[in-house]
């Protein structure tokens, strides 16, 4: 290997180059990771499948489509390969590569075709995972023969009828079902199947899969698996992280493919010991995750764990990490590894300057005080105003959920722990997921309403709260926050934060109505679930989410239907009897009315979620619980959300296909 080499040759091994709407996805989070990450630190990339492999003159080679990032992009870099595409397909000689990614969702055993060829990339470069890894993870029954001193599931491995009939009456009959597999799968729930033991036509259930499957495992049910498993990953020995995966309503897997949900988990001595028993039976593999229970019973290893998971709950970046330590290995670069996300640069900030400039002549940093933590931080404008590119499709505006003050103006407030009910608190974590361009106030509203008109309004037909100065700012008791009055040039430095908003916000829009002919804007607040103060329905009990639509004039109808449908289709499955309304009691606010304009291509939504859909309020909720998130309805809620705005987004495009 030249060490003097910059950048690698990596090629990555599927069936398939895209298996969603995507001209490049993997299917596998924690391959899509490393995928983005050797494209955004601008490594050569090629794609290629075991039937692309064939030998020419002696040299092992393959048909490779060639993938490439647009010249022009920016998004996180951890998502970027959603921006890859095909640009060319050319043979390239395996012993050219410095690294190869073996999904090997195209390999079953070791008969499968071209595996020999396969492995010339050892030759000069490095296949992850090697040919070995593979076949001893693709099957499933090798933990047992491995290590079967661990805790397992009763597990017995049958390739005809009477085996797997004799297998069958040795299985403990618990709770009435059994586990049948696939025996050489590669993950994602697919291939596992939980069968009555009463069903009649037993024998020819089994001759059906194995006709489909030719190899299966026969396995006991483990009824603990409803509280949720634990993924255990680990690289070159070291335990990276940790995650419980509770199985969505209706569903008894826990795939996360499936709708499972994703939380921390702090793993026992006594866990991660029998964890490491497992990966020390496996010394061959680098990149692997142990799959089992709460109780330490093992199920499965599977090479190439997922990578969302712990990004989302710890902020771990699977491939940041073995990209880190790739590099360092090949080309002898001296790269922390870190287990957090690495910074990189994805493009130059060329494509953002007109809103970046806009950052131009604010003092920083400054100190500012946390009214829920009562913590003090020295923050930049940009952390205060933050904006975020990630999918330029859409833009969010989050303005209600920031809990800071600058400590200079803090004497003008009486800050306590009823300063938080003027907060749409965590709705930044609420909606920060769904992606778009993201603009985040990060000042409390009672410092600095971002909802309100500059000079506040005497319009009859306004509801009162809106008719406020940015600074004038009304408590749920309808009294004045504000203790004492700012000074002139107080007030035009605090309303330097509010103009700074509004005008990224409109920079936004024009760009993207330049860019795609349109915007769409989302305006994202939580409410209370009972009217609280001077509102119209105070004392009642509101809907679940209401989507603000100035009586369905402030987007186009398409637009409209489609993220109201989507909502409603959404939280159904959960069966958590959540309701969705419109424009009651919350048809659309500052934002909302200043911005939308249908008829000249700029479409608004405003979306209110009530906190407790996704965390306990403070009214009836004890003292423990107070302020705390709902993981699990959190993570739902943001999945039904990220749907919903994704719906309206195809939806514009729809309107504004030039096809139409």
């Amino acid at each position: 290997m030249n060490q003097n080499k910059q950048l690698l040759t990596v090629a990555f091994e599927s069936e398939r180059l895209s298996y969603s709407t995507l001209d490049v996805d993997l299917h596998n989070s924690g391959i899509n990771q490393i995928l983005s990450v050797c494209a955004a630190r601008g490594h050569t990339i090629y794609h290629f499948s075991m039937q692309d492999l064939f030998y020419y003159e002696g040299k092992a080679f393959a048909k490779a489509s060639v993938l490439a990032l647009p010249e022009s992009w920016y998004i996180d870099p951890l998502e970027c390969y959603t921006l890859l595409s095909k640009i060319d397909e050319r043979p390239i000689p395996l012993g050219d590569m410095d690294l190869c990614l073996f999904r090997a969702d195209d390999v079953r055993n070791s008969n499968t075709p071209n595996l020999d060829i396969l492995g010339a990339v050892e030759e000069n470069g490095i296949l992850m995972e090697s040919i070995a890894v593979t076949l001893s993870t693709i099957d499933k029954y090798e933990i047992t023969k491995r290590n079967p001193d661990i805790p397992q599931p009763v597990t017995y491995a049958a390739d005809n009828l009477a085996e797997a009939m004799n297998a069958l009456s040795l299985l403990p009959k618990i709770e009435g079902y059994f586990i049948l597999k696939d025996r050489f799968g590669y993950g994602c729930g697919h291939g596992v199947h939980r069968i009555e033991f009463a069903d009649p036509e037993i024998p020819e259930v089994l001759k059906m899969y194995l006709s489909n499957y030719e190899n299966i495992i026969l396995q006991e049910y483990c009824p603990e698996v409803s509280k949720g498993d634990l993924v255990v990953t680990f690289f070159d020995g070291e335990l990276i992280g940790t995650m419980c995966r509770e199985a969505a309503p209706g569903e008894w897997k826990t795939n996360f493919s499936l709708g499972a949900t994703q939380l921390p988990y702090t793993l026992t001595p006594e866990l991660e010991q029998i964890a490491r028993a497992v990966i020390n039976a496996f010394p061959e593999c680098r990149l692997i995750s142990v799959d089992m229970l709460q109780s330490g019973k093992v199920l499965e290893v599977n090479a190439f764990p997922g990578g969302k998971g712990l990004l989302d709950l710890y902020g771990i970046s699977l491939g940041t990490i073995v990209m880190d330590r790739i590099e360092r290995e090949l080309l002898g670069a001296e790269i922390a590894l870190s287990p957090g996300p690495q910074v990189i640069k994805a493009e130059p900030e060329d494509r953002w300057d007109d809103i970046y400039y806009l950052y131009n002549g604010h003092p920083e940093p400054i100190e500012v005080l946390d009214v829920f933590s009562d913590e003090k931080y020295n923050f930049s404008t940009r952390d205060l105003i933050q904006f975020r590119p990630q999918n330029p499709e859409f833009i969010l505006s989050i303005p209600h959920s920031g809990i800071l003050v600058p400590i200079k103006y803090k004497e003008h407030f009486e800050i306590n722990s009823k300063s938080l009910l003027e907060i749409d608190l965590f709705s930044d974590i609420l909606y920060e997921s769904i992606g778009g361009l993201q603009l985040i106030s990060r000042l409390a509203p009672f410092f600095v309403d971002m909802n309100r008109g500059r000079e506040g309004s005497e319009a009859e037909h306004l509801p009162r709260h809106l008719t406020n100065l940015p600074t004038e700012y009304y408590n749920v008791e309808d009294e004045l926050f504000l203790q004492k009055d700012y000074n002139p040039a107080q007030e035009e430095k605090i309303l330097k934060y509010y103009d700074l908003y509004h005008g990224i916000l409109a920079s936004l829009i024009e760009n993207m109505k330049r860019e795609q002919g349109y915007a769409l804007l989302v305006d994202c607040h939580s409410m209370s679930s009972v009217g609280l103060g001077r509102v119209h329905d105070e004392g009642q009990e509101r809907d679940n989410i209401v989507v603000g639509t100035l009586g369905d004039t402030s987007a186009h109808p398409d637009i409209i239907r489609a993220f109201v449908n989507s909502l409603r289709q959404g939280i159904k499955p959960y069966g958590l009897g959540l309701t969705v309304a419109k424009n009651e009691p919350y048809a659309g606010g500052f934002i909302t009315r200043m911005h939308s304009d249908p008829e000249n291509d700029v479409h608004v939504i405003q979306i209110e979620v009530t906190m407790d859909t996704y965390m306990y309020e403070p009214v009836d909720s004890d003292k423990a619980k107070r302020y705390a998130l709902k993981q699990s309805r959190l993570n739902i809620a943001q999945d039904f959300l990220r749907k919903a705005v994704l719906a309206a987004s195809a939806a514009a495009k729809e309107i504004y296909s030039p096809k139409r």
